[in-house]
């Protein structure tokens, strides 16, 4: 009997709902022990919990009209697609780095014959065997320079451009790093130059200058 009346009472509170035009609020069922109401919270918590995939659905199931965004794979899928644009640029930067040290060998393998020539007529004139490899040093070390400074200039400004104009960050400029580089780049470039004219050294002045 009171089951009845319970249904009664039901059908009349919704005929009454329809002619209003409003429909009565659904029951939210029990709240979360320990879930504070809120987006940013439901968002914490998300992140907290170990177990977050059961909180979701835990929480979607008691509050169909919270949306809830799991922060923590929006942060690893932008993480891998930057580990994979940084490791692009690192294989191509490899790459490059590859073919300027091949360019730098096979201009070295060149000019040979001149420097072969031109250390015969320092001997000559009676400049020494360490005379010759500072000479060396100082040849490569200036052509590193001139092309890390170069490098360091173009690449800064391609730099500041696809920051500013293209991914729209904020762009800082890092002396250390162009320091760096264009110290590294002098130090690669003065050592494959010294190796590839090091037995240029050891050839006897006379044997060169009867040949010219």
């Amino acid at each position: 009997m009171e089951t009845r009346r319970s249904r009664v009472r039901l059908v009349a509170v919704s005929a009454r709902h329809r002619q209003r035009g409003t429909a009565p609020a659904p029951d939210p069922g029990p709240s979360l022990s320990g879930v504070p109401f809120g987006p940013q919270a439901v968002g914490k918590v998300v992140r907290l919990l170990s177990d977050r995939q059961r909180l979701q659905r835990e929480i979607l199931d008691r509050f169909p009209n919270v949306q809830i965004f799991d922060v923590a794979d929006i942060v690893s899928a932008v993480q891998k697609i930057i580990n994979n644009f940084v490791l692009a640029i690192s294989f191509v930067g490899g790459f490059v780095i590859l073919c300027g040290i091949l360019i730098l060998i096979g201009s070295v393998a060149l000019t040979k014959s001149q420097r072969i020539y031109e250390n015969a007529v320092l001997k000559t004139l009676g400049a020494s065997r360490a005379t010759l490899v500072k000479i060396l040093f100082a040849e490569y070390g200036i052509l590193g320079l001139l092309a890390g400074m170069i490098g360091a200039v173009f690449s800064t400004a391609l730099s500041f451009a696809v920051s500013r104009y293209i991914l729209d960050i904020e762009w800082e400029f890092s002396y250390a790093v162009v320091i760096a580089g264009i110290l590294i780049t002098a130090v690669l470039v003065m050592l494959i130059g010294v190796a590839a004219s090091f037995d240029v050294l050891f050839r006897k002045p006379l044997v060169t200058l009867r040949s010219q």
